[in-house]
């Protein structure tokens, strides 16, 4: 036999021998917000009201893990939305979030994993483009009133969401025209900054027209699906279903469309404005990995604000006064 198998025997003889003492598990002192802030304290830290925060458990709960029992204190569901939403609102550390909560920096990220999972899987029962006449009407109605412009649904445009380095042999195609990586992200709204359609899940370096170019709302209305007119900048290609400004006015006709529209696609502008000072880890970058982040922005660009245009929980959007 040779001498260093002999010595590896030994070895774990020796082992035998040892006894390993298991760490105890110490739990922190779990909070409550729910009870424990007032309700003016509870908007500012997690931007939405104690009732508004009970009601969207309602409706995730059926898509949480369940705990088959109490072992290992499990978090409720209403903690867990808590803590997804103060990363989503602060951008704040997950370490310093979990000492907020009482839990540790990995189940902070399993719960925003989580969270922002199961509020994107109902995504499609709220955010829908509108397709009847009567829906088609409606929203053509609402531009009409504020802008005066006819046959218009709704104003497009791409905006960047900024996210950690990417590793990879990829990495290079998420640094946008900025210098950051990022994903961007393109939404459409309608005259009253709800959302009607979302698409974040292309890299940085895509330019907003090819997002565009490639996406299958565009078939719907070059295939005539679509019966109206949305607002782009002049980045977009002009056709009869996507009007831009024009570069070089010469006269006040058309200076007087040019203010008009900069007028009517400003409400895309506001929406982004608005949800980016709502959610700060929008503006100021996401440090979660490039999948959850994805789920992340796909969530708050269409949960958030478009809900609201369907359901009371979220009644008034990003119109609501917010602090912090």
């Amino acid at each position: 036999m040779d001498i260093g198998n002999v010595q590896n025997v030994r070895r774990v003889r020796n082992l035998r021998n040892v006894h390993f003492i298991r760490q105890r598990k110490i739990y922190k002192i779990r909070k409550n917000p729910y009870i424990e802030l007032t309700n003016n304290e509870f908007r500012k830290k997690y931007r939405f009201s104690n009732a508004e925060c009970l009601q969207i458990v309602n409706e995730i709960r059926d898509f949480l893990p369940r705990a088959v029992n109490n072992r290992g204190k499990p978090i409720s569901p209403s903690l867990q939305l808590l803590i997804a939403l103060r990363y989503l609102a602060r951008g704040q550390v997950q370490d310093d979030n979990g000492d907020l909560h009482g839990v540790s920096q990995p189940t902070v990220s399993r719960c925003l994993s989580q969270i922002c999972r199961a509020l994107a899987s109902l995504k499609n029962n709220y955010i829908k483009f509108p397709l009847t006449n009567e829906e088609l009407a409606s929203k053509k109605a609402d531009f009409r009133r504020k802008f005066n412009m006819p046959s218009i649904i709704g104003a497009i445009d791409c905006t960047h969401i900024r996210i950690k380095k990417v590793e990879g042999d990829y990495a290079q195609l998420y640094i946008n025209r900025k210098g950051f990586y990022s994903i961007n992200v393109q939404v459409i709204c309608d005259a009253n900054c709800h959302i009607l359609h979302v698409i974040a899940r292309w890299r940085g370096s895509a330019h907003d027209s090819r997002i565009w170019n490639e996406s299958l709302i565009k078939e719907q209305f070059e295939n005539g699906s679509i019966n109206g007119i949305l607002l782009g900048y002049s980045g977009y290609a002009c056709t009869p279903y996507m009007l831009t400004p024009i570069l070089n006015p010469q006269n006040d006709v058309e200076r007087q469309y040019n203010y008009t529209h900069i007028r009517a696609r400003n409400t895309i502008e506001r929406l982004f404005g608005q949800i980016k000072q709502r959610f700060r880890c929008l503006l100021r970058g996401m440090t979660i990995s490039l999948e959850n982040a994805k789920v992340a922005i796909q969530w708050r660009r269409t949960h958030v604000l478009g809900v609201a245009a369907a359901t009371p929980i979220l009644r008034g959007g990003c119109t609501t006064k917010i602090g912090g």
